[in-house]
């Protein structure tokens, strides 16, 4: 999986490979697509066997499929931000997409990130609610307001700042600071036809935001989002090759990803494009990259691992309030559930009743969880 993800077309395999095998690694982290669009059909089926390309095409089409729906969608936002004089910015997946970075169906994707003036975000929020969004349930956090869901699929979530990109060192991003800063730039071909003022954050921008989403963010939650799309998207960005990109990424984010640590994902890029096996028996298991990689993968494959990584929880985020004010915040969002985290933690009750009864029984869960992570966490450390 991560040779024909990121290594170089054509890299001999090591040994025989499992096509089942191949397809249920690739699955759980979410490579098939890009693995079906960097290798293609006949280079699949030449090493999987024809059967074994199959499965790598379809998630291939799939994910362009759904980009296709995320792209319209992306319209029908600019659309509505048009009308009101607003000017926004895509992020993440619409970035990569718009700034020519990748190829449709190599990248799944969930929703559409889109950044908008601080004091317009509720505008075009109202705006999208009147044209037929619905609210998702999911409550809003400090640099989003709550996601919307459009009636026929698909997701949008509209951002006030890039939380832990720091232009200066000091606040997170905003769509002003960055156009102040000349840090936003004109839509490729065919997106120039969006009606409005769109544009996407300059190349050390969208690293930045990878950087700080994958390791600040995500870091120890594998579980919500799988690290090897950070990996993808900063080797598309050239953040292992361009040596002013990574500096300039790695500045914008110091306060939150520390230096170490974007060497350590940036020696990781290096690595996995050049074909390397971290891996293999003769590999040094403690350089940085290596307990990287291991890191991202136990993270979907040892269950105890990835549960003991939860009691990150208590660790700082990226966040530009107070660590107390954000640590009190984290808490009461854990206990007191909207029905949305209701329906995707434990399910949609089958009586609305059941809603009184998961919140009073939060606070109780959340106890036996911790003391389970706790006992995993101490049984991994006193481990070989």
């Amino acid at each position: 999986m991560l040779l024909r993800a990121f290594g170089p077309p054509g890299a001999p395999f090591p040994g025989p490979v499992d096509p089942a095998g191949a397809l249920a690694a690739a699955r759980r982290f979410e490579m098939s697509p890009r693995v079906g669009a960097r290798q293609g059909r006949a280079g699949l089926s030449g090493e999987l066997g024809a059967e074994g390309a199959v499965g790598f095409q379809r998630d291939q089409a799939a994910a362009a499929a759904l980009g296709l729906r995320l792209l319209s969608l992306a319209g029908d936002v600019a659309a509505a931000a048009a009308l009101l004089g607003i000017r926004l910015a895509f992020l993440k997946f619409a970035a990569l997409e718009a700034a020519g970075f990748t190829a449709l169906g190599m990248r799944a994707a969930c929703d559409i990130d889109v950044l908008v003036p601080e004091d317009r975000a509720d505008d075009l929020q109202h705006a999208l609610l009147a044209l037929g969004w619905r609210r998702s349930g999911m409550p809003p956090s400090e640099h989003q307001l709550a996601p919307l869901g459009h009636p026929h699929g698909g997701i949008v979530e509209v951002h006030r700042m890039v939380p832990g990109v720091r232009l200066d060192g000091g606040a997170s991003a905003t769509l002003g600071s960055l156009a102040d800063h000349g840090l936003l730039h004109p839509l490729l071909p065919p997106w120039p036809d969006l009606p409005g003022a769109c544009s996407a954050p300059a190349a050390e921008v969208l690293a930045a935001h990878a950087l700080v989403h994958g390791i600040g963010q995500h870091g120890y939650w594998p579980g919500s989002y799988s690290l090897l799309k950070m990996i993808a998207d900063l080797i598309d960005l050239r953040f292992h090759t361009d040596d002013a990109l990574a500096g300039r990424a790695t500045a914008l984010v110091a306060r939150d990803v520390t230096g170490a640590e974007a060497e350590a994902v940036r020696s990781l890029c290096a690595a996995l494009a050049a074909g390397t096996d971290l891996l293999a028996s003769q590999a040094d298991p403690s350089s940085p990259p290596a307990l990287l990689l291991r890191h991202i993968l136990a993270g979907r494959l040892d269950t105890e691992y990835a549960e003991a990584l939860r009691l990150g929880f208590f660790r700082s985020q990226p966040s530009d309030r107070r660590p107390a004010e954000r640590l009190l915040r984290s808490v009461f969002g854990a206990v007191f559930l909207t029905r949305g985290q209701i329906d995707a933690v434990y399910g949609r009750p089958r009586h609305p009743l059941g809603y009184l009864g998961r919140r009073l029984a939060r606070p109780f869960d959340l106890l036996w969880r911790l003391g389970r992570y706790a006992a995993r966490a101490a049984r991994l450390r006193s481990g070989p």
